[in-house]
This record gives structure tokens, C-alpha cells and sequence, in this order.
């Protein structure tokens, strides 16, 4: 199984913090290319990694350097994945090792404690990249259709874009739609353009009662005084992005990211103002109370170039990061069918479990219900976590170690947001604290934190996200449960489950995610001082 580990000095971001060369020590022996550059975003540097590929039959890759999140998030830089992925490695195999943000930039006044931690999270990134299975992906052609909930300006200048663009729209209210979109002097015109469109349709007195899909190809069931329609459409659009009705009927059927007030939330309001963590789902960025007409015609315009741009590819591949079902194993017993809250999760009719692709969101609760381990989880398989808390536990430090599980929809951003903090600061927080990226909190099998305690860390504190906020809906509510029984288990060991930390957290709560690691830290050492240790 050929590796390529690529380490980005990030422009040099990295040489000030920690010892580079010193941080493939360990991989160098475990990869067939090693290479070290300045940028992994160069041209030069993105076509030797494809060539690489070619020529030494890599069948997975590290990239060392960037947060993962950076390749979601920044304009253009999934680039480097997509040209990997065409050169041969499949998508479940190319793991990014963020020791920038985590590592580099978390630990400025300590170079020692960065370099040893950053070659722990490559070798873990190793791991991943060797122990993920391939995924299968599905090629479709996206539907140039577009369904918008909430019929406001901002609604019907994105339906004028688009309908003049050729794409199809059905815009959806709770009330009158057609009377609330030509409220507006400057948008009558506008209105009658889209209201008199054939390929536009309104449907009044509406909600939101099923979806299953993705980019390209949504099912949404709607049910109004007309009845219960199904549309088939390419992407969605939410109008009203602080409608707590549509918000709350949309994250039971997909995932959508809320801020602190309950609104849906773009992954960015800098360079992604419209998209959200599906990609199929844009929403309008979020206006000022007292907006003048330009504002809101480009926030539509934000919207519908944002949505146009993904439907306007020629074909989209989808790539099945989902549960998988060791059917040897699965007793039938309808554990994951109770637990699954997107109903991705089914009985066939020889009492099997099955999985429907459309949807499952990959988040891995299903996993941690199974009684007799029939599931895993492509992007987090168990055997993987397991290995990693282990790797984890052989870094050599100085004083008390913490194991840190970082949900993926707010842990570990709040985790690169911290690096923010701690470059003003030129102070960062203890490189004992380690951190494990799982997909959601719902994930967190206690075999993994039990594991944790059992190979020397001193504590171990989960990050998720706020009550209420959960991009799987239930993860935070079936995790508290299994963990309040963890804790009897570790008192029963002799263990103070003080040693055990939650910690709720949004993505944008860095100077919350650093005074919550001193918090753990400082309760450790309590602890280690005699007032209640592990027996």
C-alpha cells in the first residue's frame, strides 16, 4: 500500500514554531515519498504530488500542514484533493494532518512540545490514511432545478437569476407567497417576471415534512392545502436564514449548521457567505434589520452564483462516506433504526440492517449503538480510533496528558480557531493536550475513552457542540447518556470521572477551546496531587 507524506511549511509559517525535519522522523520509514515544500497550493508543487502518484502508484496520501477544514473552507483549495483523487488515490485516503493551526501556531513558546506533537498527529494521519477503506462514489448528472423556502426580495431576485439562467425554481411559503413577493415597489417588476414564469412555481401554506439526497439530486416533501408533493431538484436555497421553522425542518432531513441565536450559519462568512456544510444548501446571508434594496439584491446574487456555480458542473460525484453494514454479524435487533435521526437506518425483509446512502450523514452514531459491532463508519472506521488513541499515548512529554476527541461540526474548528488567540498572544496551551478528530460526539464509542485511560493519558475532554446545535440533531443527547454510565464505570476502577471533561463549544469559540484546556489541566493536577488519582 504506497504512501506519499507532502509536508507544507505553510510559507514558512511553520519553520518558527516547530522542527520540521524532526517531524517525519518517525513517518520517513512508513512512506514510499516524503516529500518537504514550501506550499502545498503551488501549481509546481500540486503537479509533482499528481505525478508522484502516477509514478510510484501511491494509494494514499498525507498532506501535513493545513487544517482540513482549510480545503472545505477556503476558495479553491479542494483543488489539491480533486487532482489527487484524478490521478488515482482515492478520497477516503487522502488525510490532511493539521499541525499548523493544532500544532505550529497553538504552541508559539514552546518549539519542543509542537515538534513532538505535530509528529504524533502525522503518524495518526498515517494511520488514517492507511486503515480507511476506499469509498465507492456515484456520478449524476445535477438537476437545474432549485427549491427556495420563504418568499422574501432576496427570494425572488435569486428566482429571477435564476430562471433567466434556465434553471426551473419552486418558491415555498409559509403564507401568500405570490402576495408577499410584490410588496416592494422596486421589485414589482421583478415579481412579475418570476410569478409569471413557466418554469416557476408557488406553493403557499407550506412546511417541510421529508428530504433525502444531496448536490444535484434532493427529494423534498412538502405538504400544503394542495396536498403532499414530492419535488426533485438540484439544490435548495433558504431565503430566511433566521426562519426558526424552516431551520428546524430542514437539519431532520440534512445537515445545517446554526450559530448562537438559532440561525443557519454559512461555513463562512468571509469567503462563503452563502454555503453551508451541505452543499446543496445555500442560504441568503443574513441581512441587517433596516437593509437598502442593494443589499439585499446582492445577497440574492451571493446566494444564486453560490448555487449556479455547483449545478452548473457537467456531472457530480458523491462519494459514499457512510455506515457500512457487516451483515454476518447483524442480529436485526433495530438498534441503529431507533438511533438514526436522519431514518437512513432500516430493516430489509430478511431482518437486516441496511443502510440508505441518500440519507445518511456519515456522523457514526448507528456505529456506537450496534450491540454486536455490525457497523462502522468509512470516514472514522473503529479500528482506526482505536490505533490512533494509542499512537497518541506514545508521544513523550513532561506532566500530566490529556486525550482530546474533537467533533467535526464545531470541536475541531473551535480548535484551529483557538490558533487566532495564541499567535496575539505569542502564549499557547499545553502540547500534552492531543487531539482525535471524530465526526460527531455521537461517535465517541467509551471503548475509546476507556482505551485512553487505560494507555497512560491523564484525562480526556470532549468537544462538541452546544445543546441544540448538533449537526446530527441527537449526537450530544445519545452521547451524554452513554457517557453518565461511563462515569459509574470509572469510579467503580478507582478512577475520578472529574478526569472525564464535556465541553459544548462553537465553531468560533477559540479563546473558549484554550481556557477550557487550562481548565482540564489545572483540574488534573489536582487531582495528581492527592486529592484523588487513579488506584
Amino acid at each position: 500500500m504506497p504512501l506519499g507524506i507532502y509536508l507544507s511549511r505553510c510559507s514558512g509559517r511553520l519553520d518558527g514554531c516547530l522542527d520540521v525535519d524532526e517531524v517525519l522522523a518517525g513517518a520517513r520509514d512508513n512512506a514510499d515519498v516524503v516529500r518537504i515544500v514550501d506550499d502545498l497550493f503551488d501549481p509546481q508543487v500540486v503537479g509533482q504530488m499528481a505525478k508522484d502518484v502516477v509514478d510510484a502508484g501511491l494509494d494514499s496520501v498525507v498532506l501535513a500542514g493545513n487544517s482540513p477544514e482549510h480545503y472545505a473552507k477556503s476558495l479553491s483549495a479542494h483543488y489539491v484533493r480533486d487532482r489527487l483523487v484524478q490521478a488515482g488515490v482515492n478520497p477516503n485516503r487522502i488525510v490532511a494532518a493539521n499541525i499548523l493551526e493544532q500544532a505550529a501556531l497553538a504552541h508559539p513558546d514552546d518549539r519542543a512540545g509542537a515538534t513532538a506533537k505535530a509528529r504524533a498527529m502525522v503518524d495518526v494521519a498515517v494511520l488514517r490514511a492507511r486503515m480507511a477503506p476506499n469509498i465507492e462514489g456515484d456520478i449524476i448528472e445535477p438537476r437545474r432545478s432549485v427549491l427556495i423556502l420563504g418568499v422574501t426580495a432576496e427570494a425572488v431576485v435569486a428566482s429571477q437569476r435564476l430562471l433567466r439562467l434556465g434553471y426551473s425554481v419552486v418558491l415555498v411559503d409559509r403564507q401568500d407567497g405570490g402576495a408577499r413577493a410584490g410588496r416592494s415597489n422596486q421589485m414589482r417588476a421583478t415579481s412579475g417576471f418570476v410569478l409569471g414564469h413557466a418554469e416557476a412555481t408557488v406553493i403557499d401554506e407550506a412546511r417541510l415534512v421529508d428530504g433525502d439526497g444531496w448536490l444535484g439530486d434532493f427529494h423534498v416533501t412538502l405538504e400544503s392545502p394542495q396536498g403532499r408533493v414530492t419535488h426533485r431538484v438540484g439544490g435548495i436555497l433558504l431565503a430566511r436564514p433566521d426562519d426558526a421553522e424552516w431551520i428546524e425542518e430542514l437539519r431532520h432531513h440534512f445537515k445545517i449548521d446554526i450559530d448562537a441565536d438559532g440561525f443557519a450559519r454559512s461555513i463562512s462568512p468571509a469567503s462563503h457567505p452563502a454555503e453551508t456544510v451541505d452543499p446543496g444548501i445555500m442560504v441568503v446571508p443574513l441581512r441587517r434589520e433596516h437593509s437598502t434594496e442593494a443589499e439585499k439584491v446582492a445577497a440574492a446574487d451571493a446566494a444564486a452564483m453560490a448555487l449556479v456555480l455547483r449545478l452548473s458542473q457537467p456531472t457530480v460525484t458523491h462519494y459514499r462516506d457512510v455506515s457500512a453494514v457487516d451483515e454476518t454479524l447483524c442480529g436485526g435487533c433495530a438498534a441503529c433504526v431507533r438511533t438514526c435521526a436522519f431514518g437512513a437506518c432500516s430493516l430489509d425483509a430478511d431482518g437486516l440492517s441496511h443502510v440508505d446512502i441518500r440519507r445518511c450523514q456519515g456522523c457514526g452514531k448507528c456505529v456506537v449503538s450496534c450491540p454486536v459491532g455490525a457497523r462502522d463508519i468509512l470516514n472514522s472506521p473503529h479500528d482506526y480510533l482505536l490505533e490512533a488513541v494509542r499512537t497518541l499515548a506514545k508521544m513523550d512529554c513532561e506532566g500530566d496528558k490529556a486525550l482530546g476527541f474533537l467533533c467535526g461540526g464545531c470541536g475541531y474548528p473551535a480548535a484551529d480557531d483557538a490558533a487566532r488567540f495564541t499567535t496575539e498572544r505569542k502564549e499557547g496551551y499545553s502540547p500534552s493536550f492531543l487531539p482525535l478528530r471524530i465526526p460527531c460526539g455521537g461517535r465517541l464509542d467509551t471503548l475509546y475513552v476507556l482505551e485512553a485511560f487505560k494507555q497512560g493519558f491523564d484525562a480526556v475532554c470532549v468537544f462538541r457542540c452546544r445543546e441544540g446545535h448538533c449537526h446530527n440533531v441527537i449526537g450530544n443527547l445519545d452521547m451524554d447518556r452513554r457517557m453518565n454510565l461511563l462515569r459509574v464505570v470509572l469510579r467503580s476502577r478507582g478512577l475520578d470521572d472529574a478526569r472525564l471533561r464535556i465541553v459544548d463549544i462553537s465553531p468560533f469559540e477559540g479563546e473558549r477551546f484554550i481556557e477550557a484546556v487550562g481548565e482540564v489541566f489545572e483540574k488534573v493536577g489536582t487531582l495528581t496531587n492527592g486529592k484523588g488519582g487513579p488506584q
